[in-house]
């Protein structure tokens, strides 16, 4: 599977190292910086179609299936592009799509999409079977409604949530009457297994919010979770082996941030990320350890048969 580099702001700039590789693969990069702005946070439908038209212009889908990495979870919300990329090249009827995350990204928002909110959205495409998001500690699970979470993905069955720990210290997630075990109560090595078991479909697709692992492995511009770098890689291990993987795509790679898609929207999003995110500009070191940590994503997924 190739690689490529989807260029929305500066957090990949200078991994030069992940760039090469790419382009030893086969893969290369697809500058769209001067998007970033009005896509960065949350986008509105416009924003979104002239992304769609760069893709299909500098990324067909019938140059096969890709891993895509994108810079910041700011831009998760491209992943429903890029999950209908991967469909549209491998012909594919029914996938499972892996969600690994610090953050359930299934809020309500509207017109356009969030960050937060993109999950809604691919779960719904004709194709998808189910979202299994895997990871979470972020306090979002906790009272979900007041939050706006979309529970009708709980109740229509196109979603199951797999907290690292549950952030009242309970032994599962209970919501709308499913209830789901958390890894911390599992353990990590049952937990892997278990995985596996919950994939439906033959095919899948793998996104990653590197938010998803703990601050000693990643920096990123969201709070973090728990999940190492080597437990991330034996849960993903036996779901390259036991499935087909039509594409993936990685984001959670820090940078500064730039906000555009208008004066208004530009202070919305300053105001928002104000309340979310954290204030401080994480070290040097630790935003160069993300290159590693996306050297062995590459190593791990990319070279997996599609």
């Amino acid at each position: 599977m190739r690689a490529a580099l989807l260029h929305l702001d500066a957090a990949l700039t200078g991994q030069e190292t992940l760039a090469a590789r790419v382009a030893e693969g086969g893969g290369h990069a697809l500058d769209a910086r001067e998007l970033g702005p009005a896509l960065r946070l949350w986008s509105r439908p416009p924003a979104l179609e002239r992304l769609r038209a760069r893709l299909r212009d500098d990324l067909p889908a019938a140059a096969g299936p890709a891993m895509v990495f994108s810079g910041s979870g700011d831009f998760h919300h491209v992943s429903p592009l890029l999950l209908e990329r991967a469909l549209e090249a491998a012909d594919c009827s029914s996938v499972t799509v892996l969600h690994f995350d610090n953050h359930p990204d299934w809020v309500q928002f509207g017109p356009g999409v969030h960050c937060g909110s993109w999950v809604g959205w691919a779960a719904r495409m004709p194709q998808v079977a189910r979202v299994l998001t895997v990871g979470v500690c972020s306090p979002d699970i906790r009272r979900p409604s007041p939050r706006r979470a979309d529970l009708d993905l709980v109740t229509e069955d196109r979603l199951e949530l797999y907290a690292y720990r549950e952030p009242d210290g309970a032994e599962a997630v209970a919501l709308c009457g499913r209830s789901w075990p958390t890894i911390e109560t599992l353990g990590e090595a049952a937990f892997a297994e278990f995985l596996a078991t919950r994939v439906p479909t033959e095919a899948i697709y793998i996104t990653i919010d590197k938010d998803v692992l703990a601050p000693a492995d990643a920096a990123t511009n969201w709070d973090q979770g728990r999940t190492s770098l080597e437990f991330l890689k034996r849960l993903i291990a036996p779901l390259l082996a036991g499935h087909r993987l039509i594409g993936a795509d990685v984001v959670g790679d820090w940078s500064p941030a730039v906000y555009g898609g208008g004066a208004l929207a530009g202070l919305m999003k300053r105001g928002e990320a104000l309340l979310d995110q954290p204030w401080s500009r994480p070290p040097p070191a630790a935003c160069a350890a993300n290159e590693e940590v996306n050297l062995e994503l590459f190593d791990l997924i990319a070279g997996a048969r599609a």
